[in-house]
């Protein structure tokens, strides 16, 4: 919802409230000039904030907490659910386990997860794509087939190649929303700034996940286009292993910034494919979430790709893009999408190929239009 200030044939000046139409997934809105619809649509707004049902998180690693921690500090009852009693305890004394921070407390931190999922108005899934099949047996057998579920991980389904969104759409009942942007987990649960976007088909579902962070210190946008925000979350794991490359091989700031524009053009190619739009791409879950992820410090990916071109041990801690890269090969090859910089990278980690050669071999390409 926005203003939009136009003028008549009068040169005459209106602002007038501008809104995207509930259930519409392509460009269109609806212009409300009418005092009364707008106060009705705040008064949704108010209502949706005041959702005091708790709120379920799957997960609670760096992400996972950082998260709650976010939602536990505005007020939320929130439910934290973990593989070992160790972290559950941390997390119940309000500190992270993985990332070693104090974090705003849980109401319940535990391995059991139907009490965690017990009456919960909201699930948060940040488990890994790796465990995506495991978290849908768990909300199955624990939540309400009606609440939102909003997925924080980043990838595409392994065993397969779907998108996150389309796998959970097909074997929950749920309202499935995409929750993603740029976000260091440490940043955030230190109470610094973000925006997020949560991108569902199910406009109130985006609504109402937005509206529970609001007031933290988590900006959150809706999106009606589920498709690129997770086609975004998942290939700029890749780019980013592959400005690690570029940045160990000293290549210099030009390359850098021209990889991330070109693999910000191949992801655009991939999701146009799958039925996504290309203004999401250039938005939070696209351009905002590769421009960090390819150039922050502490990016996983970005770190795994630098040891990788500077011959030493690759990082311990999980870089998603090395599992992915190839996933989306292959969704890639159906769709007959060329995605060059991706394929190098897959052919890096899974063939083994020089990376001198695979550098060379993308210089090499042949003439193209920019967006052809």
């Amino acid at each position: 919802m926005g203003l939009i200030l136009s003028r008549d044939h009068a040169g005459r000046w209106t602002l007038r409230l501008h809104r995207r139409q509930a259930g519409i997934t392509g460009r269109g809105s609806e212009l409300l000039t009418d005092p009364e619809t707008y106060k009705n649509s705040r008064d949704n707004i108010r209502d949706n904030n005041r959702d005091n049902s708790p709120i379920a998180v799957l997960g609670g690693g760096a992400w996972g907490s950082a998260l709650a921690s976010a939602l536990a500090a505005r007020g939320h009852e929130t439910r934290i659910w973990v593989r070992r009693d160790d972290h559950a305890a941390a997390l119940t004394g309000g500190v992270s386990p993985v990332l070693d921070m104090a974090i705003a407390a849980p109401s319940l931190a535990t391995t059991d997860a139907a009490a965690v999922l017990d009456g919960a108005g909201m699930v948060l899934a940040v488990l890994p794509t790796s465990a995506t099949d495991d978290t849908i047996a768990m909300i199955r057998a624990g939540a309400d087939p009606a609440i939102p579920i909003a997925w924080a991980a980043k990838g595409l389904v392994p065993g397969g190649d779907a998108l996150i969104p389309e796998h959970a759409s097909a074997h929950l009942p749920n309202p499935a929303v995409m929750l993603s942007g740029p976000s260091f987990a440490d940043e955030v649960t230190a109470g610094k700034p973000a925006a997020l976007v949560a991108a569902s088909q199910d406009d109130a579902a985006a609504n109402a996940v937005a509206m529970r962070f609001h007031g933290s210190n988590i900006r959150v946008y809706t999106s009606n286009d589920p498709v690129s925000v997770a086609v975004g979350g998942a290939v700029k794991n890749v780019i980013a292993i592959a400005s690690g490359i570029v940045t160990g091989m000293g290549l210099g700031d030009n390359a850098r910034a021209a990889l991330i524009t070109r693999g910000l053009a191949e992801t655009t190619r991939f999701a146009l494919a799958l039925g996504g739009q290309r203004e999401t791409l250039f938005g939070l879950a696209g351009l905002g979430d590769m421009v960090l992820t390819c150039s922050g410090a502490h990016s996983r990916n970005f770190a795994f790709g630098l040891a990788l071109a500077e011959g030493g041990d690759t990082p311990a801690k999980l870089a998603e893009g090395k599992h992915s890269a190839a996933v989306i090969l292959r969704r890639a090859a159906r769709l007959k999408v060329d995605m060059p910089i991706t394929e190098a990278v897959a052919r890096v980690l899974i063939d083994g190929a020089d990376i001198r050669a695979e550098i060379n071999r993308l210089l090499q390409r042949p003439v193209d239009s920019e967006w052809g």
